[in-house]
């Protein structure tokens, strides 16, 4: 990965879980995700942030005593991500 000034830090395996979840969850989008995420260091630190939103909210909706309202907030925030991960494919092309 190509790091560039400003941008934070996310580690490898978030982002490249993060990845693989939005390849699950974007198959039209598939071929193009990894690709762009080499040359687009915004868009690796989204696939990073995904990652970390995807295994916060899988363990909460294994708790049983988790708060329903943060456990929406984070779908929320999963799926925010993926619109901007769309936009920054479409952007592209």
């Amino acid at each position: 990965m190509v790091r560039k000034e400003g941008v934070a830090h996310i580690p490898r395996l978030a982002a490249e879980q993060g990845m693989a979840r939005l390849m699950m969850r974007l198959p039209a989008t598939r071929a193009t995700i990894r690709a762009t995420a080499v040359s687009r260091p915004h868009l690796y630190e989204l696939c990073g942030a995904y990652g970390e939103a995807c295994a916060a909210l899988d363990r909460m909706r294994k708790d049983m005593s988790a708060d329903p309202a943060i456990i929406t907030e984070y779908e929320i925030i999963c799926a925010e991500i993926e619109i901007d991960v769309i936009r920054i494919l479409f952007d592209e092309r």
